[in-house]
């Protein structure tokens, strides 16, 4: 139901700006904001609109999609926000390379959603590349501005990225395409393999088609514009005060135990929680576990 009822929200997000009808709590409900410059989003928002909030930031290639499967309870208890990044989804893409480059855009961008939508201390969860974005907001903005921080298949440049996985050694395919590349063939084989290597298993037909849509969403032009990101964060670990879960899968190669060991280290007040045969998609993967795990993380975050 889920799944039907985000797909007419994000076509519904493209028309004007209306009164929405109250929706119930796993309905998502479409936003657009302005976010740094000026530059259009298109945010969702379900759940509880009374809860304590959560902001949910896809990784590199994907979109609020993505998070289709924090719904049930959590909905119940949380006002769940989660936008397409600017150059994904259904946000605007603008085409100069300096759209992208600096950290302070991607801060912006957070913070104009949250003043949009009167979001203050919410607890973020950034998966993947969208740790690295829940960073530059919290470099900019200072730890207070948020009540946690849930990094999901994500070290966010606090410690030094592993080595990629060996396809002769993780059970990953090989890289397939460039997705960088002007040029069909190579997009849509690299989209293919993106869809993939998410998670531990293959994806569905239905699940697969969802991700390759959403890969197909951003163009090479802004993957070439990302690619140069300032994505070191060693500097900002002994700085980041607030609670800090890591939850990540012990299949995923990209980010192995001993590295999500080593960030939890790096912390003031950390810790992190490791699901077995799991791949790069822990919400996603095994979403019952994942939102009961949050919801436990927002209690003991709470004020």
């Amino acid at each position: 139901m889920f799944k039907r009822l985000l797909a007419a929200a994000l076509l519904a997000a493209m028309a004007p700006a209306m009164a929405q009808p109250a929706a119930a709590p796993n309905q998502p409900r479409p936003h657009i904001v302005a976010g740094h410059g000026g530059v259009p989003l298109v945010v969702q928002e379900w759940g509880n609109p009374d809860g304590p909030p959560i902001l949910l930031i896809h990784g590199f290639s994907f979109g609020a999609v993505s998070f289709k499967n924090q719904i049930g309870e959590i909905a119940r208890r949380h006002r769940l926000i989660a936008p397409d990044l600017r150059g994904h989804g259904l946000s605007a893409k603008p085409w100069t390379s300096d759209a992208y480059a600096d950290r302070a855009i991607w801060a912006g961008d957070i913070a104009a959603i949250l003043k949009a939508l009167k979001v203050e201390r919410p607890i973020i969860i950034g998966w993947s590349f969208g740790g690295y974005v829940a960073l530059d907001y919290l470099r900019q903005c200072g730890s207070d501005c948020a009540a946690g921080l849930v990094l999901a298949g994500s070290v966010a440049g606090l410690v030094p990225p592993p080595p990629p996985p060996d396809p002769a050694t993780s059970g990953m395919p090989p890289p397939k395409g460039n997705a960088r590349a002007d040029n069909y063939h190579d997009f849509f084989d690299a989209a293919d393999w993106l869809s993939r290597v998410m998670t531990k298993d293959p994806p569905g037909p239905l699940e697969k088609w969802q991700k390759q849509m959403t890969i197909g969403m951003m163009s090479p032009m802004v993957r070439r514009a990302m690619a140069g990101m300032q994505l070191d964060n060693r500097d900002l670990a002994a700085r980041l005060d607030l609670p800090v879960l890591f939850i990540h899968g012990l299949a995923d190669g990209s980010v192995p135990p001993a590295t999500v060991a080593a960030a939890v280290a790096s912390l003031p007040r950390a810790q992190d929680i490791g699901y077995e045969n799991v791949g790069h998609s822990p919400f996603a993967e095994q979403a019952e576990r994942f939102n009961s795990d949050v919801m436990s993380f927002a209690r003991s975050v709470a004020p």
